[in-house]
């Protein structure tokens, strides 16, 4: 899952946020409600927006409402239209909205654009939707205190939290605290029923994957067709503190190690002959000391801002700029080299939006992720250190401190998927995904009982393209003849096209 944006609006900060606790899973009954559709601004494509009205609080569904933005893409052939094919963003945070117009209407496979109307949503407090608001100073401040090393700086970093969990209650009001993603999977029902359909397929995305798995729960008979990429799980045991941790420091330590041993095997590669491990090793101990400086801003860089760095191991296209900038540090001297955008942390950022906001709006409502006091987190980051010796940490590892402080309450708790055995459901996973680990995919396909089609490669996510690469055919094909054709593919593993030789 990604760290995703943000608006700025006069002094604040207008940040993403998913739903809140719905007492009642009743569908609402399909009839097309006039939905007032207009031309996307900011595109010259033919994308329409709307927004769709729904409860505040769904368990007062006659109560205050508010609006959910959308946009659809018609499927360009009508009269062979299969019905609503439905992007479940991830982030938590991601507008999809947004995405849909700057990929010029294109998010799924050609073959899909060509058979379904798809559609997208911006989750509620997301852009097009009723909005949450929070400080701009008040977000940044909590966020530079996310590396506690000491009780001191663990009651700094909390009263900080505090400070801004308030301040957005303050300046959002109801909405701030109705933001689980139970609500957001009640929303999406909403929308089902407003574009008049009795069922929708779905394709859900990192944290996406679990409006995916609460939809498949709440709305069995609503299902046409589901496919998780990029699959969080949300078992007590996968969604606990502890397995947040070692997960993503495990996957980040192993797209290490093949970035290493890449690096001593490859001429080309700047490190070639010089042992990457070790070389990684001495910064990180340089950083640790604090003796480790940016040789182009003479800026000081501790351990966790070099760990961000080896985010580069985690795609493939990386790894000659990663090496690169390795070298440069080691040698102190200028490189030059880079990661691509968002590969330093494996995140990603959306055009005309800022790339932050704080994890805690919604995200807390769904994880219970509150860390004591610096005694327990300290023996997580120590613990994590020893198991994996390489990079011996993970940025996305830090977001179990995202819930400390949050004033709010754990609304949606994490709980084993129980899904009808009618429902179609294919989980897709990358081996080697950063964010939303391979075993996620494989526990929910244990969970359901649904097929798993495994993508032996890197990156997050996989349908229908990687970044730079182009699609997995093997992938594709599968997804796209169970989206049409509702065919289950059989468990099928999927070879990587990405990394080099």
């Amino acid at each position: 899952m990604k760290r995703r944006p943000l608006a700025v609006v006069g002094g604040g900060l207008v940040l993403a946020l998913l739903g809140y606790l719905v007492t009642s899973a009743e569908p609402v009954t399909a009839a097309e409600s006039g939905i007032n559709w207009q031309q996307c601004p900011d595109t010259d494509v033919k994308i329409d927006c709307a927004t769709v009205d729904v409860p505040l609080d769904w368990s007062k569904p006659d109560g205050d409402k508010i609006h959910i933005g959308i946009a659809r893409v018609k499927a360009k052939d009508q009269a062979n239209r299969i019905g609503v094919a439905m992007m479940d963003p991830g982030g938590p945070g991601t507008s999809g909205v947004l995405d849909l117009t700057r990929r010029n209407g294109k998010v799924f496979s050609d073959a899909v654009h060509e058979r379904f109307d798809v559609v997208t949503y911006d989750a509620r407090g997301v852009n097009t939707s009723s909005r949450v608001v929070c400080d701009e100073a008040l977000a940044d401040k909590a966020d530079k205190l996310l590396t506690p090393q000491s009780q001191a700086d663990f009651d700094k970093m909390t009263a900080a939290k505090i400070e801004l969990s308030e301040d957005c209650r303050r300046r959002t009001g109801p909405l701030y605290d109705h933001t689980d993603n139970r609500s957001v999977v009640k929303d999406i029902d909403a929308i089902r029923a407003a574009l008049g359909e009795e069922t929708i397929t779905q394709i859900g995305y990192s944290y996406g994957s679990l409006a995916i798995q609460q939809y498949a729960e709440m709305f069995p008979r609503r299902v046409r067709a589901l496919v998780s990429d990029g699959t969080a799980d949300r078992s007590p045991k996968g969604a606990s503190l502890e397995a947040w941790v070692d997960d993503h420091a495990r996957i980040l330590e192993r797209n290490f190690v093949a970035f290493a041993d890449w690096c001593d095997r490859t001429p080309s590669c700047v490190l070639y002959g010089k042992d990457t491990k070790k070389v990684y090793g001495e910064l990180r101990e340089r950083a640790r000391a604090g003796k480790l400086t940016d040789p182009t801003t003479g800026d000081a860089i501790d351990f966790y801002q070099l760990n961000r760095l080896t985010g580069g191991s985690n795609y493939p296209e990386d790894w000659g700029r990663f090496a690169t900038r390795l070298k440069g540090l080691y040698d102190g001297k200028a490189s030059g080299g880079t990661t691509s955008a968002g590969a330093a942390q494996g995140t990603a950022t959306q055009a005309g939006v800022p790339p932050r906001l704080p994890h805690e709006v919604w995200f807390c409502h769904d994880f219970d992720f509150k860390v004591k006091n610096y005694a327990e987190w300290n023996k997580l980051v120590k613990r994590t250190a020893a198991k994996y010796p390489n990079v011996q940490w993970s940025d996305h590892s830090t977001h179990a401190l995202d819930c400390t402080g949050y004033t709010g309450k754990v609304t949606n708790p994490p709980r084993t998927p129980k899904v009808d055995k009618s429902v179609k459901l294919v989980v897709v996973g990358n081996l080697y995904d950063f964010a939303t680990v391979y075993e996620g995919a494989q526990a929910l396909a244990k969970q359901t009982r649904a097929p798993l089609l495994t993508y032996e490669g890197y990156g997050h996510t996989i349908y229908p393209t990687t970044p730079s690469y182009g699609p997995s055919t093997c992938i594709n094909q599968a997804v796209d003849n169970f989206l049409i054709n509702l065919k289950k593919p059989a468990n099928t593993r999927c070879p990587d096209i990405e990394t080099p030789k």
